[in-house]
């Protein structure tokens, strides 16, 4: 019999977390819960690892990761897009299935279980979207684990499949199983949906398009107009309208140091951005954070402090910060008239058109 635990998120999670490296160490399966049912982890290295898939399965496994660093162990070179994918939307119902060319198992996994894995010229990674993995996919890095989705609801059912085989079963009550994961196909020429499932196209794509910052201090005057008139500038190079951007590879954002959130454009910026073709209605602040900053593939500030600040407060993290009007500060237009800002916008437009060439060719 399994032992049977239940799922506590209050509850310290280390020697949970214990139990389940020690069950996969001994070669047996381990339940829990997950965003589409409950999923199986197996080592895929025990002895019998192959006949406990297909007790869980018949789908394709998938190799559990945490983030864009986890495929390099298997050989494989994860594309800009998986890269993205695998650190902006996990965890999440999405597989990213890389190119077996490459794969390099290690040697004790059996020749099945190679078959299973990559046998359909993919290699499948996935890290589920429940709070159990938060503490279980770190702990496991650097010990391969295949996780297979059994779609089912209840952790009982799933444990009634294996049988002897399940080591340690956590319940977290009735399980949403209606749903699949979309599985997601990404070389180095695009990525393509090969299983439509819960994660929606558009987020996908935006999600692996590249991620283009621009910084100041309250993203209200001079980030938002550098946001909206390079959509409006890469939009007209491209041929397409701006809400299409993400899904030809391009996400344009701002955000502000010391930004509160929530609040608009200021009048002026509005007005003068309207006079260029773009609407600047919709725009809402938003202040920099960690996660918005770690996902960003170009950050461009206004003033040397923005980036100075940026590195004190989050050393390390992201691409390097440059200037929109390097070597230069763009001053900032807040308490002057309409001349000034529609003098801020030229400046703007005259430094966006060094970039756009980089972004729209890459």
């Amino acid at each position: 019999m399994p032992t049977v635990l239940e799922w506590n998120a209050t509850v310290d999670p280390s020697e949970f977390v214990r139990q389940v490296r020690e069950t996969l160490a001994a070669g047996s399966a381990v339940v829990l819960p997950g965003d589409v049912g409950y999923v199986v982890l197996l080592n895929p290295a025990g002895a019998d690892a192959a006949t406990r898939l297909s007790a869980a399965t018949d789908a394709p496994p998938a190799l559990l990761a945490w983030g864009p660093d986890d495929p390099a162990g298997f050989g494989l070179t994860a594309p800009t897009a998986a890269r993205r994918l695998m650190s902006r939307a996990w965890p999440a119902p999405l597989s990213v299935a890389l190119p077996a060319e490459g794969f390099s198992p290690p040697a004790d996994w059996s020749d099945e279980i190679r078959d299973r894995i990559s046998g359909g010229g993919s290699v499948r990674f996935r890290c589920p979207d429940h709070p159990v993995f938060d503490a279980v996919t770190p702990a496991l890095a650097g010990s391969p684990t295949l996780v297979a989705d059994t779609f089912l609801p209840a952790a009982g059912a799933v444990a009634g499949r294996l049988g002897d085989a399940a080591g340690l079963v956590v319940a977290a009550g009735e399980r949403p199983a209606d749903g699949r994961p979309t599985v997601v196909r990404v070389d180095f020429g695009g990525l393509r949906v090969v299983e439509p499932g819960l994660f929606s196209d558009d987020e996908l794509r935006k999600l692996a398009a590249r991620m283009i910052l621009f910084v100041c201090t309250g993203n209200t005057c001079r980030s938002p107009l550098a946001e909206g008139l390079a959509k409006k500038l890469l939009a007209d190079r491209l041929g397409c309208p701006v809400g299409e951007l993400p899904a030809r590879g391009l996400w344009v954002l701002s955000a502000g140091v010391a930004a509160y959130g929530g609040g608009p454009a200021t009048a002026e910026s509005a007005d003068v951005a309207a006079e260029l073709g773009v609407d600047l209605g919709a725009h809402r602040s938003r202040p920099v954070n960690p996660q918005l900053l770690a996902a960003a593939d170009d950050v461009i500030a206004m003033t040397r402090a923005h980036a100075d600040a940026l590195a004190a407060r989050y050393p390390g993290l992201g691409p390097a910060v440059r200037l929109l009007a390097d070597p230069d500060d763009l001053d900032d237009p807040i308490g002057g008239d309409l001349a000034v800002y529609r003098d801020c916008a030229g400046a703007i437009l005259r430094h966006l058109e060094r970039f756009i060439p980089e972004w729209v060719e890459t």
